[in-house]
């Protein structure tokens, strides 16, 4: 029977899936100005010396990045503690996501303009927006009782997490200000301040860790100072499906954001069609284009897989897992300027410019599939709860041959790359394609493997019921009753949970 919901309230669900899908949209097309760049280079000179002309943009769209997915972050931390919203918190959510959407007019102006205070004041002024908007959203859904999902509104602990929000919100507020302020007086100062911005978790988690060490609660299993700290900063949890939704988004704009040169700079023109017989002839003429084209759209969508191969052995993900996600989306997100700058570079066989570009691409490549790696290895810490327990043996021999691909690869072509060789975009697109097969490889070898075993144990089995209990537990609909998921709790489903806290 479904739960009713309370008098003009709705769930939350719709809200935070339309909010991720718009966060990955904007931090996805932040590239398209960096990219688009790329055609101010000039080929005639020294590639390390061009490239010295957008690099500024290169940093820009980092810090921006990396600023965009902590406000991510924020978002995610608010709405896991609300059941339910009413339609003034949607509204603002709505005109919070609007100024977010300024963001890259913001950050293209900023890299155009790094000289000029406004360019930064414009920048801080839109964070600046977006947090108090934040803050209203906060004001408006944990200060009532009747949205905030019922099990932690019970809980001793929520008024410390609502605090802690706050703390946080207002941290944020003051590091924007500051570096706003700071552009009026020192540029160098004020992007100091802005970087900053993005350690305001850690400075308000800091805050919260003393005064919860003055507080002396020993009946907090984070009262410790220390043991707070590295649980805020590392161990707290983030709402997986979030995590993937929101990575979905990115891996799926970054491989179709590709194709934009091959409509531009792949399509042949009347021009171009006039110099050939056919125009067969003319599209043959690009074949190595389309060659590199396909290659990086299926090494994105094999990253896409590895990434989907990693989560569907976890239930719950961590801040440190969040972390090393966020890097491997960055690189990701940096695919189409490397597309772009081998399709400017290709035909430049001389001055080793073509390898400078590829080995590029392979670094790119390298930390993209690296961080992967090192969100899988962070799960580990305190492993049991946040991986399936038949996550192991024949499963987790596979995820390790999955995740050791791609570095081994990019390696490997970026250390060619300097040898003899001539090693051309072509035959590192082609390499790239035979990945693929690499996974089939995988895939068929774990299937033989898989047969030929013999059946479970019966631990493994208990072990693997222990987890279905976990999983039908952390995906109650928000509107479970209190009274279905105390009789969970009282039940043993949690292990441990005398040190697991949640939300805090």
């Amino acid at each position: 029977m479904a739960t009713r919901l309370p008098q003009r309230l709705m769930g939350s669900e719709r809200l935070q899936t339309y909010s991720d899908a718009i966060y990955a949209i904007i931090i996805t097309i932040m590239v398209v100005p960096l990219v688009e760049s790329v055609d101010q280079l000039n080929t005639d000179e020294d590639l390390l010396e061009s490239l010295k002309v957008i690099y500024v943009k290169i940093i820009v769209y980092v810090v921006a990045f990396l600023i965009i997915y902590s406000f991510w972050e924020g978002h995610v931390w608010i709405f896991q503690c609300i059941d339910y919203v009413g339609d003034t918190v949607v509204l603002t959510n709505l005109i919070m996501l609007l100024i977010m959407t300024f963001i890259p007019y913001a950050i293209t102006l900023l890299a155009e303009h790094i000289e000029e205070s406004f360019s930064i004041l414009l920048f801080c002024g839109t964070l600046l927006i977006i947090t108090l908007l934040e803050l209203f959203i906060v004001f408006l859904s944990l200060c009532k009782p009747k949205m905030v999902r019922e099990e932690l509104r019970e809980s001793g602990q929520f008024a410390f997490l609502r605090g802690s929000i706050l703390i946080a919100l207002i941290v944020k507020m003051l590091l924007i200000i500051l570096a706003g302020g700071l552009s009026m007086v020192n540029l160098y100062a004020s992007w100091a301040a802005t970087i900053a911005i993005l350690f305001s978790n850690a400075v308000s988690a800091s805050i919260c860790a003393i005064y919860k060490q003055v507080k002396g609660n020993v009946d907090d299993p984070h009262g410790n100072c220390g043991k707070y700290l590295c649980h805020r900063l590392f161990g707290e949890k983030l709402h997986k499906g979030r995590v993937e939704a929101f990575s979905d988004g990115v891996f799926s704009i970054v491989a179709t954001l590709i194709i934009l040169d091959i409509c531009t700079k792949a399509f042949p023109s009347k021009e171009k069609r006039e110099s050939h017989d056919t125009l067969a002839e003319a599209i043959w003429q690009e074949s190595s284009l389309l060659l590199i084209y396909a290659s990086t759209f299926l090494t994105v969508g094999l990253l896409w897989f590895i990434h989907h191969s990693i989560f569907q052995f976890v239930f719950r993900v961590h801040r440190l897992m969040s972390h090393f996600n966020k890097w491997s989306l960055l690189f990701v997100g940096l695919m189409p300027f490397g597309f772009r700058l081998l399709n400017i570079y290709t035909n430049d066989r001389t001055d080793r410019k073509e390898s400078y570009i590829l080995q590029l691409n392979c670094v790119i490549l390298f930390f993209a599939s690296l961080c992967q790696l090192f969100m899988w290895l962070s799960g580990h810490w305190k492993r049991r709860k946040h991986f399936h327990s038949h996550h192991k043996g024949l499963n987790y021999g596979i995820t390790v041959c999955k995740l050791l691909v791609y570095p081994i690869v990019s390696a490997t072509l970026f250390g060619l790359a300097f040898s003899k060789l001539h090693i051309t975009a072509e035959l590192i697109a082609a390499v790239l394609l035979c990945v693929m097969l690499v996974h089939v490889f995988i895939k068929i070898m774990y299937e033989i493997t898989f047969k030929t075993c013999a059946r479970q144990p019966a631990d493994d089995v208990v072990d693997t019921e222990i987890d279905d209990q976990l999983m039908a537990l952390d995906s109650l609909p928000r509107a479970t009753s209190k009274q279905r998921r105390a009789e969970s709790f009282r039940a043993g489903v949690f292990l441990n949970s005398d040190t697991d806290d949640t939300y805090m």
